[in-house]
C-alpha cells in the first residue's frame, strides 16, 4: 500500500482537486483508493465530505477527516509531538484494502509553521510520498519551495504548479529546467480553467443572504462572471454579451436591465434594493431557468459580498471533477506519479 501526502505552497492552491483528480485517474487505473485528511481546518471543513462523493468512498466523511482543529490547537499538537501518533492511529483503519491512501495535508507551507510541522510529522508517521501544489504567481519562488521541500528527503515526489493562465503557459513550461536547477522536480503545468474559479448561484445567494424567487432546479448551476446592471453607452443586450454564464447584479427597479441580461448567457439576476421583479421579467427566468435572487443590500455592497463568494470558492461542486480530470491529462505527468508510489501494473 501507498501513500501519497498532498500540500500546498499557500492557501487556495488547488489540493483539494488534485486529489480528487489524481483519485478518478488511479481508480479508472483499477487502483483501490482511499481518502484521508487528517487535521481539518474548524473554519473550513467540508472537503473530506465532497471527496468521499466525488471518490465514491465507503467510509463516512468523519472517518476521513478525524481531527477537526483550530489553528491554536495544531499548534499545540505539533508542539507537543502528539500529532503523528494520533494520526497513525486514524489512518490504520481508513487504509486497510486501499492500493493507494491520498492524505490532503494542512494548507500553507510557505505561510504558517504550524502547517509545514504538521506536514514533517504526518508524512514521516505514514511513511507517505510527497508533492507539492504550488499556484501561478507572478514569482515562484522555487528556491523557498527546494528548501522546503528538502524537510521531506527522498519522500519528496515534486511539485506541481497550478492554475497557470493561458498566456503564461509556454513560460512556465520553459521554467521546468530551473525548477529541476533548484533541486525540485516539476511533475506538471496544469492551466487555469475558469470553470474551476466559479460558484454555484446557491453559494451566491447564501453569500448574500439572499432570497430566490423561482428556478430551485438552478440553483446548484456555476457561475464564472459577474456584471453590473449599469447604465452604459452600449445597448443592454451588446453590454451583456460580452460575458457568459454570469451573474447580474442590478437595481430591483430596472426591469429593461433585468430583461436584457436574461436574453443573453445569465445563470442568476440579483435583484439589490429589495424591489420584485415585474411578471414579464419573473416568466422569463423561468422560462431559461435562472433563478431571482433577491437582496435588500445596495448593488456596491451586493457586489462586495458576491466578491467575497468567489475569493472564497473552493472545489466543492461536482461538475468541476470532470474539469480536473482533463485538465490532469494534458499536463501531469503520471508516469512519474506511478513511478514514485512504486505502482505495478
Amino acid at each position: 500500500m501507498a501513500s501519497l501526502y498532498v500540500a500546498s505552497w499557500t492557501r487556495g492552491a488547488g489540493k483539494t482537486a488534485m486529489c480528487v483528480g489524481l483519485g478518478r485517474w488511479l481508480s479508472k487505473n483499477s487502483k483501490k483508493v482511499g481518502y484521508f485528511k487528517p487535521v481539518e481546518d474548524a473554519t473550513e471543513s467540508g472537503d473530506a465530505r465532497f471527496v468521499k462523493e466525488a471518490l465514491r468512498l465507503d467510509e463516512d466523511a468523519e472517518s476521513l477527516a478525524p481531527i477537526l482543529i483550530g489553528l491554536d490547537d495544531l499548534k499545540s499538537e505539533v508542539a507537543g509531538g502528539r500529532l503523528g501518533d494520533r494520526v497513525k492511529r486514524y489512518f490504520s483503519e481508513i487504509s486497510s484494502g486501499k492500493d493507494v491512501v491520498l492524505v490532503e495535508g494542512v494548507a500553507g507551507l510557505s505561510t504558517d509553521p504550524s502547517a509545514a510541522d504538521a506536514a514533517s510529522q504526518t508524512v514521516e508517521a505514514l511513511d507517505a510520498q510527497v508533492i507539492i501544489v504550488v499556484a501561478c504567481a507572478k514569482d515562484v519562488p522555487w528556491d523557498r519551495i527546494a528548501a522546503e521541500g528538502r524537510r521531506f528527503g527522498s519522500r519528496l515526489l515534486g511539485a506541481v504548479l497550478n492554475r497557470v493562465p493561458q498566456n503564461r503557459l509556454e513560460d512556465a513550461r520553459a521554467s521546468a529546467a530551473a525548477t529541476r536547477g533548484d533541486g525540485i522536480r516539476l511533475l506538471g503545468v496544469l492551466p487555469e480553467d475558469r470553470a474551476l474559479l466559479g460558484v454555484s448561484v446557491a453559494e451566491i445567494a447564501r453569500h448574500l443572504q439572499a432570497r430566490p424567487l423561482c428556478c430551485e432546479e438552478g440553483m446548484s448551476e456555476m457561475v464564472e462572471n459577474v456584471m453590473m446592471g449599469a447604465m452604459t453607452p452600449d445597448s443592454g443586450a451588446d453590454y451583456f454579451a460580452r460575458k457568459d454564464n454570469k451573474a447580474v447584479i442590478v437595481r430591483g427597479e430596472r426591469p429593461d436591465m433585468q430583461l436584457a441580461a436574461l436574453a443573453t448567457s445569465t445563470r442568476c439576476l440579483i435583484l439589490t434594493g429589495g424591489g420584485e421583479p415585474i411578471g414579464q421579467v419573473l416568466s422569463l427566468a423561468e422560462d431559461k431557468g435562472a433563478p431571482i435572487l433577491v437582496t435588500d443590500k445596495d448593488t456596491l455592497s451586493a457586489a462586495s459580498d458576491v466578491e467575497q463568494a468567489f475569493v472564497r470558492a473552493r472545489f466543492q461542486h461536482q461538475g468541476k471533477a470532470p474539469i480536473v480530470d482533463r485538465i490532469l491529462e494534458e499536463g501531469f505527468d503520471f508516469s512519474a506519479l506511478s513511478e514514485g508510489l512504486k505502482l505495478a501494473g
